[in-house]
């Protein structure tokens, strides 16, 4: 996190504390540009009385769905260009996406809660063809997660408590990371075992 990144967020948001619609939209906006850091930035204003929390949060979450969801359209499109689709049907490249379509969803949902993924993640899932239903529903979901918790991890610790427990915070991406990698071979495991069988519909 820059603090000319903050600073500039502080004052725009400060500028326009008293005028709702304003507020609103300098919000949304700046999550399409620093998702996180605009959510610790507003919640660190709302925990000050500055601007008020219930606006602050509902406009963070609605700013960090358009943004993942604007990444996802515009790649999606960029997958149909000539060069695009050319480099995306590469043989050498054919094995990695196959994977990477197969479990789309899930590394969605990982770069959710990790900063630095979300956009090839986002932008990779668009330029697949992953279903918008299901891209949809993960990114709702997740968001309605990790950013009110951010927000109030920001809003109670301030930005000297979230910097002592920054390390934490691979914390939730690395535990789901490991479930995704190893729940197949244990649910297998299990099968073989007879330990999980088949439940009729």
């Amino acid at each position: 996190m820059t603090a000319t990144a903050t600073d500039l967020l502080t004052s725009g948001l400060m500028a326009v504390a008293n005028q709702p619609v304003l507020l609103v939209l300098v919000i949304v906006v700046a999550t399409f540009i620093l998702e996180d850091v605009a959510t610790v930035t507003v919640a660190l204003l709302a925990s000050h009385m500055v601007i008020d929390g219930t606006i602050a949060v509902a406009a963070l979450v609605a700013g960090t769905i358009l943004g993942d969801l604007a990444v996802y359209y515009v790649a999606r499109r960029a997958a149909h260009f000539p060069l695009v689709a050319r480099f995306l049907g590469g043989a050498g490249l054919r094995p990695v996406l196959a994977w990477l379509k197969r479990h789309a969803l899930g590394m969605v949902l990982i770069a959710r809660f990790t900063p630095g993924l979300r956009l090839p993640v986002f932008a990779g899932a668009g330029s697949l063809g992953v279903p918008v239903r299901g891209f949809v529903i993960v990114i709702a979901l997740s968001t309605l997660v990790w950013t009110p918790a951010l927000y109030w991890a920001a809003s109670r610790l301030g930005m000297s408590g979230l910097e002592r427990y920054g390390m934490l915070s691979w914390a939730l991406p690395a535990a789901l990371i490991a479930v995704f990698l190893l729940a197949p071979r244990i649910v297998s495991c299990l099968i073989k075992r007879g330990a999980v069988t088949a439940v009729p519909v």
